[in-house]
């Protein structure tokens, strides 16, 4: 039996650790400082991390915190993106009416809508960045909150917060937040 072991422990001994990389590995990684925008996408949502304890940060985590769902969260952020200043442009078409709100002398678009004059019922959308942050449906008060083109939460005209969507609603509300906005902006020849 001490024949059939002794290969076995040979072996084991003739495979050293070193002692730093036993110590480093047993340092767990920790966050460092509070939440930033590693990725550049606009949100506070990375964690930059420490993996050897040297208190430098070593990597980072994207897209790690999560935004609460509650509604005055959303309400409070729609309040934001409605009052941001911007130079405001509109125009009539049959009996639609179009608005176009930018800022940067016309080049960063900020919010776009059409409406029907006469019932105005349509719709309104809220750019944060380059990208549909918020739609606004005006008829229903129903609003959508998108994450870089991804539908995030619907918030109905009843107070609700919904996160779990159809594939249905999800490729009905994600082709609007593709496409609505390219489509007020033809009218104003962009």
């Amino acid at each position: 039996m001490l024949f059939k072991l002794l290969p076995i422990a040979l072996l084991l001994f003739s495979y050293v650790i070193p002692i730093d990389a036993i110590a480093q590995s047993a340092k767990p990684s920790r966050q460092i400082g509070h939440a930033i925008d590693c990725d550049s996408d606009g949100q506070q949502d990375d964690l930059r991390m420490d993996d050897d304890g040297d208190g430098i940060p070593d990597r980072c985590l994207l897209n790690q915190i999560k935004p609460a769902l509650n509604r005055e969260n959303y309400d409070r952020e729609l309040k934001q993106l409605q009052a941001q200043p911007c130079q405001k442009a509109t125009k009539t078409v049959k009996n639609i009416s179009y608005i176009m709100c930018s800022t940067n002398s016309g080049k960063t678009v900020v919010s776009a809508s059409e409406a029907i004059v006469e019932v105005g019922d349509g719709v309104g959308f809220w750019l944060k960045g380059d990208r549909v942050r918020a739609i606004v449906f005006f008829g229903t008060g129903q609003v959508v909150f998108f994450n870089r083109g991804v539908l995030e939460a619907q918030i109905s005209d009843r107070g609700g917060v919904s996160t779990v969507f159809t594939a249905d609603e999800r490729q009905h509300f994600e082709r609007l937040e593709k496409n609505g906005v390219n489509k007020i902006l033809q009218v104003f020849g962009r």
